[in-house]
């Protein structure tokens, strides 16, 4: 994986890491830091300037499908393979909570602007979460298919 300056179209700071696909990659909202999924079981910040990584965030049990960081940019949520969301801190890697409910694998989660939901999506249903708490606050079903974003 590589940053491109868009400006000239060159590439940057290269990434290296991940030791299979990347699913994911988001900015923070300062453009300082980088989140990137991967389907070896990690999602990692980076430097975007350095492309050095800041923190190494591993799911126990399987791929991490996507990532992304809070609108604060200290936390970071990613969707799992396995059916799990988990919340960690962006600068330590540190699990803060992992979200049980989805019934298969979680496909995106996105945190609200203010920070305070974050919305999963996966083969079962689409999920509201509160952050504060951990708990899950709705379930969105109605879909025939799985959802992917």
């Amino acid at each position: 994986m590589r940053v491109w300056v868009t400006a000239t179209g060159l590439g940057g700071v290269p990434l290296y890491g991940h030791g299979d696909r990347v699913h994911d990659a988001r900015f923070a909202a300062n453009g300082e830091w980088i989140v990137t999924a991967s389907s070896d079981g990690t999602a990692r910040v980076w430097e975007t300037a350095t492309g050095k990584e800041i923190a190494v965030l591993r799911e126990p049990t399987g791929p991490v499908n996507a990532a992304q960081f809070s609108p604060d940019g200290r936390q970071v949520v990613t969707a799992g393979g396995d059916g799990t969301v988990r919340i960690w801190e962006a600068a330590t890697g540190k699990e803060i909570v992992t979200l049980h409910g989805h019934l298969s694998r979680v496909t995106s989660a996105q945190f609200s602007p203010d920070g305070k939901l974050i919305v999963t999506a996966g083969e079962d249903a689409a999920r509201v979460w509160e952050v504060a708490t951990g708990k899950q606050v709705s379930a969105l079903g109605g879909h025939m298919n799985s959802l992917a974003n």
